[in-house]
């Protein structure tokens, strides 16, 4: 997830601290909402083990996961995701010290990691051929997909399809239903920024 250092403050990387951050900020929005772990993690489409140990900090949840448990609380994800302790307005995320975490729950899923969690939200995913994309996502504000290497098509529901190549941009607004698929066999990285509505 999101890894912002100050230059040159020396500080340690966020990286260690972001499965207990977003722990606690899904634990505190379920409380804040009166659902119990088990009718959460129901809604949700998961196991409550599985769902305690998101709570307890002890593992990251794949991104449609972070969806789906955002889905039932009635908040985007970006809602979940910790806001960057770091005040400074120079923010540096190594490409060495990044988590990557899964699209989905199927094995072969690609994956993802969160770049800045600011103003908007900037992730990276990286797919291989043969992986997994995902299937349709709905978010409640702005979406800028930029692709860096590879072909993808984007899919908009009732709104269209386009093929990206290396260096297109398709921007969408939020409440939209979309889901991209690779096209061709080469790896595919893209980079997505987020703008809350909220």
């Amino acid at each position: 997830m999101p890894n912002s250092t100050r230059r040159g403050a020396g500080h340690s990387p966020v990286e260690p601290h972001i499965s207990a951050s977003l722990g606690r900020s899904i634990r505190e929005a379920r409380t804040a909402s009166k659902l119990s772990m088990r009718a959460l993690a129901a809604s949700a489409e998961m196991s409550q083990p599985f769902l305690s140990q998101i709570e307890a900090g002890q593992t990251m949840p794949s991104l449609a996961t972070l969806y789906r448990i955002a889905k039932v609380l009635g908040i985007s994800p970006a809602e979940l995701l910790p806001a960057d302790p770091d005040p400074a307005p120079v923010h540096l995320a190594r490409a060495v010290d990044a988590t990557w975490v899964p699209i989905s729950e199927k094995e072969n899923a690609g994956t993802t990691r969160v770049i800045s969690t600011g103003l908007a939200n900037v992730q990276e995913y990286r797919i291989e051929p043969g992986q997994y994309l995902g299937d349709w996502f709905e978010s409640d504000g702005e979406l800028s997909v930029y692709v860096i290497d590879g072909t993808i098509a984007v899919d908009l529901d009732g709104g269209g399809s386009w093929e990206l190549g290396p260096g297109d941009a398709l921007t969408h607004p939020g409440g939209v239903r979309n889901r991209w698929s690779v096209v061709g066999d080469d790896p595919v990285r893209i980079i997505l920024v987020y703008a809350s509505d909220r």
